[in-house]
């Protein structure tokens, strides 16, 4: 019996550790929208994750960061550091000529 109660004890234990974990993410609050260098249309992203690499389908021509995170653009698919295009601070807007994102990451 006692041994029960601490397997149930410890796997309580577990479930609130990871329960914690899950509710530390943290995301951005607010909208991040893109003009299509493709199509020319806009896309908006909302309240999106920090640290989670969106990419930005068509291309960007513009960006608007309406969100309160720091939103960092690069020219490639994978936020590859070495691929860092721009940053765009909360409430900024971007344009871009040759060298256009295609992915960014918040926070």
């Amino acid at each position: 019996m006692t041994r029960s109660v601490l397997v149930a004890g410890a796997a309580m234990s577990l479930f609130t550790a990871m329960a914690g974990l899950c509710t530390d993410a943290q995301a951005a609050t607010g909208s991040f929208s893109y003009q299509r260098a493709d199509t020319g249309g806009f896309t908006t992203i909302d309240n999106p994750p920090d640290h989670f690499c969106f990419i930005l389908s068509g291309e960007a021509l513009s960006v608007h960061n309406g969100t309160n995170s720091t939103a960092i653009l690069y020219e490639d698919a994978e936020c590859d550091p070495n691929q860092f295009l721009d940053a765009a601070q909360p409430g900024q807007t971007l344009s871009f000529g040759v060298r256009l994102p295609l992915s960014v990451r918040f926070g």
